[in-house]
């Protein structure tokens, strides 16, 4: 069986990516690190990567919201917009500087990526208090049932496994429990949804006791 088979799921534990509202987040965040604060529409297609439908539907969007402006053949952020790309900007740097304790820079950027569209402002301030504990914590198939916990990393080779497990609310700094195990699985707790891991995808989920923060 391959990892990915080894996830499985309860309930409504399965989620839908919200494109748009990803695609939406990261045109902001794109504009912020632009030079001068402004960008062509033909650079964020390039930057951002998906179908131009998803592109044109998130820009449409954003002006409806009053967060970008359009000057000639720029885009631009409006005063509203500056401070929800720079509140997206700083989640991203808080994930991205993180995970450059263990990857190299494009994998900490592209886990950045991947992470910033689904952490709360709890999550994120869990991330920041990582950076001053020792050890990257144990494995999730050697941690204590029916303690809670922090996840502090997700290392695990298979980078869309790994993506799948963070669209499932599994991602550091976020709160974790382990309720029970199997002899292929550990059955954990995450915002009050169960799920059961498949044992070599939970040890590739490192833990730390949640009393340590």
């Amino acid at each position: 069986m391959s990892n990915r088979g080894e996830v499985y799921e309860n309930n409504i534990m399965s989620q839908d990516v919200d494109v748009i509202k990803i695609v939406k987040e990261d045109i902001l965040r794109i504009i912020d690190e632009a030079e001068n604060k402004k960008i062509s529409l033909k650079s964020i297609k390039v930057k951002v990567g998906v179908s131009e439908v998803f592109i044109f539907k998130a820009v449409s969007e954003l002006k409806k919201e009053n967060l970008i402006k359009f000057r000639g053949n720029f885009i631009e952020l409006t005063e509203n917009g500056q401070s929800r790309a720079s509140s997206i900007t700083k989640r991203h740097l808080i994930i991205e500087n993180y995970f450059k304790r263990t990857k190299n820079k494009i994998k900490a950027h592209k886990a950045a990526d991947a992470l910033e569209h689904y952490i709360s402002e709890e999550v994120a301030n869990n991330i920041r208090k990582l950076f001053t504990l020792k050890g990257s914590g144990v494995p999730l198939t050697k941690f204590e049932i029916d303690k809670e916990g922090l996840i502090a990393d997700i290392m695990l080779k298979d980078n869309k496994l790994s993506e799948r497990i963070i669209s499932m609310g599994i991602f550091p700094g976020e709160r974790i429990k382990v309720i029970n195990e199997t002899s292929n699985a550990v059955i954990v707790k995450v915002k009050g949804k169960k799920t059961a891991l498949g044992r070599e995808i939970a040890k590739g989920i490192m833990v730390l006791e949640y009393e340590r923060l």
